[in-house]
């Protein structure tokens, strides 16, 4: 719709989905700030690092599997990589990453707390895709296929920097995944209510995401850029979704078999 918000000049623009990602990642760290100094004691200062940490490996790694899928346009502009305001970005590739670092540094750094920071971070991630969405919504990435008829359908106008197909009522599946993060966002707030044992918010988050995102991807158009690796039938996001289910299933039944720490209770 508006992939430019500010056009200054031809030099100088304000591109949407760049200021997009910049807000979701100070509402999530907003939240995470908030609630791990009332219900940890962490300093907010702390937190607020390690949620910066996350963003630039997480936009790392989103950005460096978007450019695997797409290696033939990366090669040909190696600089393309580091352009990460003009888009393209795969989530499954910053969580990935973003998993990774966490299972490395929380264990390290027992301030913390481990899993409880963990859970608090899936109700972050949450906040982010609900609100980092509408960077892909408004730069025209990610666009759903063809839904004539469709009610809330979304015709995206011809304009420079659009991805998605124009002048054709679309599934508007970057509002879907947007509306996704604030459903689990309130699924994870209502299980923390019931005090859950510390990992396991974060385990029903993995499993919820990768459920959702698996169905949603129904609906997308942009088979060319997601990467498919079943033509027509299975992309490779849906793909990811597999080992990341079993993920989130492994660490909610393991945290819930378990006895507390002392220092998690």
């Amino acid at each position: 719709m508006y992939p430019i918000l500010i056009d200054i000049s031809e030099k100088v623009k304000i591109y949407s989905f760049g200021t997009f990602i910049v807000i979701a990642f100070l509402v999530a760290a907003w939240y995470v700030r908030r609630r791990a100094a009332r219900k940890l004691s962490i300093d907010p200062a702390e937190s607020f690092n390690v949620c910066f940490a996350l963003l630039f490996i997480g936009l790392a790694g989103a950005r460096l599997l978007y450019a695997i899928i797409k290696h033939d346009e990366f090669s040909a502009d190696k600089m393309k990589l580091f352009r990460v305001w003009e888009g393209g970005l795969v989530w499954y590739g910053g969580l990935i990453v973003c998993l990774a670092w966490l299972a490395w540094y929380l264990p390290r750094h027992e301030r913390f707390r481990g899993w409880q920071f963990a859970d608090i971070l899936a109700l972050g991630a949450c906040l982010a895709i609900f609100v980092g969405r509408w960077a892909s919504f408004l730069s025209g990435e990610n666009y759903g296929a063809p839904a004539e008829g469709l009610p809330w359908a979304v015709v995206f106008p011809p304009k420079e920097g659009t991805q998605a197909i124009t002048g054709v009522e679309l599934h508007p599946v970057q509002l879907y995944h947007s509306l996704h993060g604030l459903i689990l966002f309130g699924l994870l707030v209502w299980f923390m209510k019931r005090e859950p044992h510390p990992g396991r918010t974060a385990g029903l988050f993995l499993i919820l995401y990768s459920i959702g995102r698996s169905v949603i991807e129904i609906w997308r158009g942009d088979d060319e850029a997601r990467g498919m690796l079943i033509e027509g039938w299975v992309s490779t996001s849906q793909f990811i979704s597999i080992p990341i289910f079993f993920i989130g299933v492994a660490i909610f039944l393991s945290r819930g078999a378990r006895e507390m720490d002392p220092g998690e209770a």
